[in-house]
């Protein structure tokens, strides 16, 4: 046989057995990934605050920057017919129309909204918002709301 079909028979014969090598060596551990050390577990404490049953204060959700510097000018005197219309509008008597994005929507979310100031709900539980209108003053308790995610001004439809 010529040396270079014999070499290659060899080479195939030694690679042939690389499989069993590599299952006998992951077997004994050899190839085995050092495992990750543990994280200590938290305190006490800390499990409670993560607790959402236990948590007294939550992060409040965002609330987008216009809204927030809508309800700052109408808490600082600026008439409501300012912001009749564009992208922040409020009503006649100062509130705010708000869409309050959730994790989900459901019949106690909207309850909680509502103690919280929303007024005029409306539920939208297929894209998780409810919209309504808000005092500018309880902005800030519908961020609190557990379940809240976002709180921004609708997307009005423009004609051209």
């Amino acid at each position: 046989m010529p040396k270079k079909k014999l070499a290659y028979l060899r080479m195939a014969h030694e690679c042939a057995r690389l499989p069993l090598l590599f299952m006998l060596l992951g077997a004994l551990g050899a190839c085995a990934v050092p495992a990750v050390p543990e994280r200590p577990a938290p305190p006490a404490a800390a499990l409670n605050a993560m607790d959402p049953r236990a948590a007294t204060t939550r992060v409040p959700a965002p609330v987008a920057p216009a809204l927030r510097a809508a309800a700052a000018a109408l808490l600082g005197g600026a008439a409501p017919a300012d912001y009749a219309r564009g992208s922040v509008r409020a009503d006649a008597s100062g509130r705010l129309q708000v869409y309050v994005h959730a994790d989900a929507v459901t019949p106690a979310l909207v309850a909680a909204l509502e103690q919280a100031g929303l007024r005029q709900t409306s539920a939208v539980p297929a894209l998780d918002v409810v919209q309504g209108w808000v005092a500018p003053r309880d902005l800030d308790a519908l961020a609190h709301v557990a379940g809240v995610s976002a709180i921004t001004p609708p997307r009005y439809a423009v004609t051209r």
